[in-house]
């Protein structure tokens, strides 16, 4: 009998003292992002003006084949009209690179704020995510300790009706 007391102690403490294993999801994939740089424009790629002919005369504005002997220095139309269009077309490349490097930069930081975005996000996330686990959990362990007082009261009560059985028995 003693046996037997011991054994049903055994398998009770057994029974409650494996409790319910921890819920664990996946974990979702981790994705990171490098910051794109800020765009910076390149203008060694301006494609360089042709080079001017200059007409070297002296002061009474006759030809000489030197520049030491020269008083001024004449351009011809054609080349004074390169020097015009070569000034325009610097003014216009100087505007537009300055729009164009605001335009880039602007979508840069677009992009950036994307990532951002992602980032707090996926924070986001894994908060929600560690909530979820944390009730699951909590749920789980409210779950095992209903069933193990169940249990406990039923035994309780089984016991005292069998031990009400024997007294009723025994006063017969």
């Amino acid at each position: 009998m003693r046996k037997l007391w011991f054994l049903a102690l055994l398998v009770f403490v057994i029974c409650v003292g494996c409790g319910p294993a921890k819920f664990t999801p996946r974990e979702p994939l981790d994705i990171t992002f490098d910051k794109t740089p800020v765009y910076s424009l390149d203008l060694s790629k301006i494609p360089k003006p042709s080079k001017l002919k200059p007409i070297w005369v002296d002061g009474r504005f006759n030809e000489v084949n030197s520049p030491e002997k020269a008083t001024f220095v004449v351009l011809d139309t054609r080349e004074y009209a390169k020097v015009g269009a070569l000034v325009k077309l610097a003014s216009t490349y100087k505007k537009l690179t300055k729009e164009q490097e605001v335009l880039v930069n602007i979508y840069i930081d677009q992009i950036n704020s994307l990532k951002e975005y992602l980032a707090l996000e996926r924070a986001k996330s894994k908060e929600y995510r560690n909530l979820w686990v944390d009730s699951e959990n909590a749920l789980r362990q409210e779950r095992y300790e209903h069933k193990m007082d169940n249990l406990l009261y039923k035994g309780v009560f089984g016991v005292i009706a069998v031990g009400a059985l024997v007294v009723a028995l025994i006063a017969l």
